[in-house]
């Protein structure tokens, strides 16, 4: 005889942070490169202040995904179901 025992479960969708944070990634990447294009004086064009600039804005860009899937959590936290969840133990 199985033993079934019901209680009362939550459920909600939680985002990936993973995806959030490339997607802030490659804005970072977009926003590095026309800011490279946008520079007028030749001399600030060095390769290394092109890549300060790149390594800054992909570290911007990410953080600011995961601020927004921090966000995205949060909001999803609001939105919880609850459910009937039986337990089943097969002896």
């Amino acid at each position: 005889m199985s033993n079934a025992k019901t209680e009362t479960v939550k459920i909600r969708r939680a985002p990936k942070f993973i995806p959030f944070s490339l997607t802030g990634l490659a804005l970072g990447a977009a926003i590095a490169i026309v800011l490279s294009l946008t520079i007028d004086n030749p001399d600030a064009k060095t390769p290394g202040f092109i890549t300060q600039l790149l390594i800054y804005s992909l570290a911007g860009g990410a953080g600011f995904g995961v601020v927004v899937a921090v966000v995205v959590d949060l909001l999803s936290n609001r939105r919880t179901k609850e459910a009937e969840a039986s337990k089943v133990s097969a002896n």
